[in-house]
C-alpha cells in the first residue's frame, strides 16, 4: 500500500516539514537537554530521510528507468534540494526562523540514509 501511494505520501510528508520548519519558532518547544544532544539535527535527518525513501519510492513507480538507482539518486538529490529551499525561507520570512548550514547537513544526511535504506531494499528483493 505504501508503495502504490508513495507519490501521494511524500507530498503530504513534504507539507508537513514545510508547516513544522517554518512554523514561529515561539511555537517549537525548548527543552535544554534537546540542545545538549542536538535533537534538532536528529530531527531534521529523520524528516529529510522518510522523504528520500517516499520520493524514491515514488518516482520509481513513475516510470520506467535505464538504471534500478536513478530514481533513488534523484529522490536524494530533490530531497536535498528541498532542504536547501526550506533553510532560504527560514531565513527569509523571518518569525524567530534562520536558516542554518547544519539543518542543510543533517536533511542530507538524512536523505543520504534513506538512500542507502532504498538500495539496500531493492537489494535485498533481487
Amino acid at each position: 500500500m505504501i508503495i502504490r501511494r508513495a507519490a501521494l505520501l511524500a507530498l503530504l510528508w513534504a507539507l508537513a516539514i514545510l508547516v513544522l520548519t517554518l512554523m514561529p519558532s515561539s511555537g517549537v518547544p525548548r527543552w535544554p537537554w534537546a540542545a545538549q544532544i542536538h535533537l534538532d539535527k536528529l530531527v531534521h535527518a529523520f524528516l529529510f530521510g522518510v522523504q528520500g525513501v517516499l520520493l524514491g519510492l515514488a518516482l520509481a513507480n513513475w516510470r520506467t528507468w535505464s538504471s534500478p538507482a536513478h530514481p533513488f539518486l534523484l529522490a536524494l538529490m530533490i530531497a536535498i534540494l528541498y532542504g536547501a529551499v526550506i533553510e532560504l525561507l527560514q531565513e527569509g520570512i523571518g518569525a524567530g526562523r534562520h536558516g542554518d548550514i547544519w539543518d542543510l547537513a543533517a536533511d542530507g544526511v538524512g536523505a543520504l540514509l534513506g538512500y542507502g535504506f532504498l538500495r539496500w531494499w531493492q537489494w535485498r528483493k533481487a
